[in-house]
């Protein structure tokens, strides 16, 4: 009996290494957050942190972003959005040299899996100027899908609470993405 236990120990310890790795998440995931481009008016260059894998095709801009809780966000588009969801993700750096053109398009994502997946949707709209209430969303990444004459396309979004609104929590952000 103590030979049988002190095999099955053996081979359970030969079994269980440190090499594991938890593996990454897909790069083309719904909910996953590469990297964002901060910016504070249409006008602002804007600050790229990480390795944004969004799909705007220069058809809009969403600032400001990061965005406060409380305040508006606004979209300036190329063209009349009918459709807007806000889907939460998980900010994770990995992907950091991938070349998202090649691999993110239009119909990656179905409409249905994104409405499924949203959090905060505006809907029936003409517009190619909305401003967007976001109060309901809490603090956190997401990705904001637009649909503009007829076709998807996203960006990342981060929303924060007054709570952080300061310098040092802003600095975090950025460290995260260093």
């Amino acid at each position: 009996m103590k030979k049988t236990l002190l095999i099955f120990i053996s081979i359970l310890a030969i079994s269980c290494t440190n090499d594991d790795k938890t593996p990454e998440t897909d790069k083309t995931s719904i909910n996953l957050v590469t990297g964002v481009n901060f910016r504070q008016t249409t006008d602002d260059m804007g600050l790229k942190l990480g390795n944004p894998n969004t799909l705007v095709n220069k058809k809009f801009l969403i600032y400001p972003n990061p965005a406060r809780n409380n305040n508006m966000l606004y979209i300036s588009a190329q063209g009349d959005i009918t459709e807007i969801w806000f889907v939460p993700a998980t900010p994770e750096k990995v992907y950091q040299s991938v070349d998202f053109s090649t691999i993110l398009k239009n119909n990656l994502y179905s409409e249905q899996s994104i409405i499924s997946s949203s959090e905060l949707s505006f809907n029936e709209l003409s517009t190619s100027n909305p401003k967007l209430d976001i109060k309901t969303l809490d603090k956190g990444y997401y990705k904001i899908f637009v649909k503009i004459e007829g076709t998807i396309y996203w960006d990342n979004l981060y929303v924060y609470t007054d709570a952080e609104d300061n310098e040092e929590d802003f600095n975090k952000l950025q460290n995260f993405w260093k």
